[in-house]
């Protein structure tokens, strides 16, 4: 084949290639483009959507492109206020998303219909029912006294998400949330309605919590506190009311209907008449400790915080309060020293620890040494890790004290009759009858009553002692098992009598927070260590307890 035929074959299978459609196109870069198509391409053009993702093509407010898609959506005139970033000092929401929409339509004629039959995305045309909530939050606080009121709303959560989203892509930077937008527009036309409305953002007397759901305003009325001292004049008076034991505060025969153990207590004294004064539902008591039932409360009083719930009024003078409970309690208790107060004035009135003086009065009689032994037997120390355990956890209810069994000597043999001898320091000679015998007469023996002085000089050297005390069988119930430990900080006016041939003593003592007096007496069977019982080895049996003062405020 000769050159000239090779080349006419490299050209055909080439052009079979191309025949093939490889590289084939009817398009000529050297043409020129029809002017017609390339305008019907421009006018058909489109701005695209904002993406959801982070480059966003849609520059958000308060650039003019951003501005314009804000009112696109169908922003409501407060919603574009309050995302376009464009609000002036002392201006409104509603008048700078005007200002806005003004702007924008005047350069973009077309986007005037946008908020026709449209729903704003942003705040579902909730601003529109601004006026309506400012009004029914009006109308519910009429007849409560309040200088300090404070506004609130409650949104679902799928709108605050939504909203929260919406307002992060198209609005400018640091626009405000929608929830305190609402409020702040609610409070606008709250104030037109009353102009000595005192709005607040903490420590309200009343919270109107919006419900944009229903449209509905709930009221949380906020308790008003007075501080005291109270006076306990009569014994058998609790300081809390006591619910019946038998019907639980139902009302039954034994309590008369009432629901309660005991027809008065304290609190009821100081609360019960400001109910009416105030307007108030209820009260509750807050006391700087208690003192039991059959204790009075002399001195300055014990201090005290009285809390009256959903109050109505909050302007009585602290002076006329205190005179309608002192005139109302008859002589029972008696208040003074009182003043308005808050909340934090309960925790440290709770919280903080008070040395008092206590005035107690007692019987001396003689005891057995098997009591003896019962009174200064070792204290049983709770573990740290048990009470670790516990911590937190409601207190078990008490196992009921067993009765003490006698023991019965027939059944031990002889030699262990000689080592219980051995151990009261008895003869051990003879059969095991006398031994028994022997036993039991020392056993029941009581001892004989200490004389005055040495009464005397145990109470006058009772000052500086630091006491054990086990939690009282008393409060076992409600207090955990522990042992604590208190100082005796003071004693004086130490006095022995002989009244009717029984001997009595009286003690003044100053002692530390939280110490248990009728048991530093008595002993409590030895949970309380040392104890006057134990010292003067007779039994001392509490005829009263004054509570003489409390060293507080």
């Amino acid at each position: 084949m000769s050159d000239s035929e090779k080349a006419d074959s490299t050209d055909e299978d080439w052009l079979s290639y191309a025949d093939a459609g490889f590289g084939s196109t009817d398009y000529s870069l050297w043409d020129d483009a029809p002017v017609k198509e390339v305008e019907k391409q421009q006018d058909e053009w489109k701005e695209p959507e904002q993406l959801n993702t982070h480059m966003q093509e849609i520059p958000s407010a308060p650039a003019v492109e951003g501005l314009k898609h804000l009112v696109r959506l169908g922003s409501c005139d407060y919603c574009l206020g309050r995302l376009s970033g464009k609000r002036r000092f002392g201006q409104s929401d509603f008048e700078a998303g005007l200002e806005v929409r003004a702007s924008i339509v005047e350069a973009s004629p077309a986007l005037s219909k946008s908020r026709e039959d449209a729903l704003c995305p942003f705040c579902e045309e909730l601003f529109e029912e601004a006026p309506l909530l400012a009004e029914l939050i009006h109308e519910s606080l009429d007849g409560a006294e309040c200088d300090r009121l404070q506004l609130g709303a409650r949104f679902p959560k799928d709108q605050v998400i939504s909203e929260d989203e919406l307002r992060k892509r198209f609005g400018a930077g640091g626009a405000e949330p929608l929830k305190a937008s609402l409020v702040a527009a609610v409070a606008t036309h709250l104030r037109e309605l009353d102009s000595q409305c005192n709005l607040v953002n903490e420590k309200p007397q009343i919270l109107a919590l919006i419900d944009v759901t229903t449209l509905t305003v709930e009221l949380d009325i906020r308790s008003h506190f007075f501080y005291g001292r109270y006076r306990k004049l009569e014994r058998g008076i609790p300081q809390t009311v006591w619910p019946c034991r038998k019907c639980k505060g139902r009302g039954c025969n034994g309590c008369d209907q009432s629901g309660l153990q005991y027809p008065s207590s304290v609190q009821s004294l100081i609360g019960d008449p400001l109910l009416d004064m105030f307007g108030s539902e209820s009260h509750s008591f807050h006391g700087m400790g208690r003192e039991d039932i059959d204790v009075r409360c002399l001195g300055s009083g014990r201090p005290f915080v009285i809390e009256l719930r959903s109050p109505n009024k909050r302007s009585i003078d602290p002076a006329i309060a205190m005179a309608a409970i002192n005139d109302a309690a008859n002589g029972s208790i008696e208040v003074n020293s009182m003043r308005n107060s808050n909340r934090s004035e309960v925790v440290r009135i709770k919280d903080t620890p008070a040395e008092k003086s206590y005035t107690i009065r007692f019987k001396i009689e003689a005891l057995s040494q098997e009591r003896l032994a019962e009174l200064t037997q070792p204290i049983e120390i709770v573990e740290e890790e048990s009470r670790k355990r516990g911590r937190g956890k409601k207190n078990r209810r008490p196992k009921k004290k067993e009765e003490k069994k006698e023991i019965d000597y027939s059944i031990l043999k002889k030699n262990e009759l000689v080592e219980i001898c051995e151990q009261k320091g008895l003869k051990k000679s003879g059969n095991k009858q006398e031994l028994i015998d022997r036993i039991q007469s020392v056993d029941s023996a009581t001892l004989d009553l200490p004389n005055s002085e040495l009464v005397l000089k145990v109470l006058s050297n009772i000052q500086g002692t630091t006491l054990a005390q086990r939690t009282p069988t008393r409060v076992a119930h409600r207090r955990a098992d522990k042992v604590r430990k208190r100082k005796v900080l003071h004693a004086e006016g130490a006095l022995v009598e002989i009244v009717d041939g029984v001997m009595e003593a009286e003690i003044s003592l100053r002692c530390e927070s939280g110490t248990y007096v009728k048991e530093t007496v008595h002993g409590d069977d030895g949970r309380t260590q040392p104890s006057v019982a134990s010292m003067i080895k007779a039994e001392c049996n509490v005829m009263w307890l004054d509570v003489a003062d409390i060293h507080a405020d």
